[in-house]
């Protein structure tokens, strides 16, 4: 926040010209060939420049290497050309992206974004939050470190998922550099790759919409949960609160069993718990876990099991199927000098079950099953939807899709049981019990 970056403002046409067909489809092979030849060429150019002569790179100059800056001008400029061969909407929707990047990036201030940027509210927290992300990267996490250090732990596991090879999002964190040139030029890539093939498998009637959407008001999981980890940082930032330290696992649970709310039981005993493999030598394969309760970093407790009622709508061998409650709250505008807060409470915004599959070990592999009645009193299923291909890590994630559409599936993929209409008792009870 300290350094204003030199670009300039990026001036809007009044009128959106369009070069789509009805459907806002194009020819999917034309686009990918021109946007790659023309990001490869211009790339190569750009960054030869840049090295034999630096001094065009002006105040960036000794701050980045000049094959950096010279690969990212390519390839910004490769996006800009295979926009234009999918149509000026496209490109447009870009240059909306870029310009509110660069806006707060050179010192704008959130309080001028609605009337400078022409964004919704929830565009600007979208993009004012993940232009900060350099800036949050060097600040204190509740949970770890720095804001960097939770990237990388949280999204070593997590992969773009591309259909041939799941390489894992933490590289994106692991400098300012690399997170900079994520959203300038890794976000919109993907958000053109995925418009187009939901366009082509008929998951979307507009390429165009949809690349807007994704750069501007994305609703997928993935971007929806990196806004939220961003906001909750900033929250915690801003507010100081101590509530955060909830996060820490046993914190929550000791806090838990303090106020009487019952939580998944832990073992006071062993002290120390000794795991070993059965085959290994010369002291490999061995772990031990020292007991929270006495003083290590573990946490001790039997595996719970599904109850009657929900093994009957899961495979054999299922892992413990836990329901998600999310809520929103107005409370933490009472933290904040001159805060005001016309509802602190929290309220239900969703429910979630994860129907775990066959052989796993944790409701981690999934079928996310939407309770749209667990927040008004029902407990009726609704559809489902996976995530997995974003956890295919490498070579696993060939054959896997590049995205799928929410709510497409209806039945166990291990058992064939229909779940949407189903009854999941005890859901609308959980929704109040986290309001309460």
């Amino acid at each position: 926040r300290s350094q204003r970056l030199p670009f300039g403002e990026i001036r809007s046409p009044t009128r959106q010209p369009t070069m789509t067909d009805q459907d806002g489809k194009t020819g999917c092979g034309t686009v990918c060939c021109a946007g790659l030849l023309a990001a490869t060429t211009l790339g190569s150019g750009a960054a030869m420049l840049a090295t034999r002569q630096p001094q065009l790179l002006g105040p960036l100059r000794g701050q980045v290497p000049p094959v950096a800056v010279g690969l990212g001008i390519g390839a910004a400029g490769g996006i800009v050309c295979a926009g234009a061969t999918v149509g000026l909407p496209m490109l447009w929707s870009l240059l909306r992206y870029w310009r509110a990047l660069v806006f707060f990036w050179s010192g704008g201030r959130y309080a001028d974004a609605e009337k400078k940027l022409g964004l919704s509210k929830f565009s600007r927290a979208h993009l004012y939050s993940l232009a900060s992300v350099p800036w949050l990267m060097r600040q204190p996490h509740y949970r770890t470190g720095t804001f960097q250090e939770d990237m990388l732990t949280n999204l070593r596991n997590v992969v773009m998922p591309t259909g041939l090879f799941g390489v894992p999002l933490s590289i994106c964190a692991r400098t300012r550099l690399h997170a900079m040139l994520t959203a300038w030029f890794v976000i919109p890539t993907a958000a053109f790759c995925g418009s187009i093939y939901r366009s082509v498998w008929g998951m979307e009637r507009s390429a165009a919409a949809c690349f807007e959407r994704s750069l501007l008001a994305p609703r997928d999981w993935l971007q929806l949960w990196r806004l939220n980890c961003r906001l909750a940082s900033m929250t915690a930032l801003a507010t100081q609160s101590k509530d955060f330290e909830l996060e820490d696992k046993w914190t929550f649970i000791r806090t838990c069993m303090e106020k009487g709310i019952p939580v998944t039981p832990v073992m006071d005993t062993p002290v120390t718990l000794i795991a070993k493999d059965v085959l290994e030598e010369g002291g490999m394969g061995i772990h031990v876990l020292r007991n929270v309760l006495h003083g290590g970093r573990w946490i001790l407790q039997e595996k719970l099991d599904n109850c009657d009622a929900v093994k009957q709508l899961l495979p054999p061998d299922a892992p413990l199927s836990t329901m998600r409650v999310l809520t929103g709250s107005r409370g933490a505008l009472l933290a904040l000098p001159g805060g005001r807060a016309t509802r602190s409470g929290a309220q239900t915004l969703c429910t979630v079950w994860r129907a775990g599959r066959l052989g796993a070990s944790t409701d981690h592999s999934c079928v996310m099953v939407d309770v749209p009645t667990g927040r008004t009193g029902g407990d009726v299923l609704g559809t489902g939807s996976t995530s997995a291909h974003w956890y295919a890590s490498g070579w696993r994630s060939f054959g896997n899709p590049v995205s799928t559409r929410d709510g497409s599936i209806s039945a166990h993929p291990d058992t064939g049981l229909q779940l949407t209409g189903k009854r999941l008792l005890g859901a609308s009870r959980a929704a109040a019990l986290c309001e309460r």
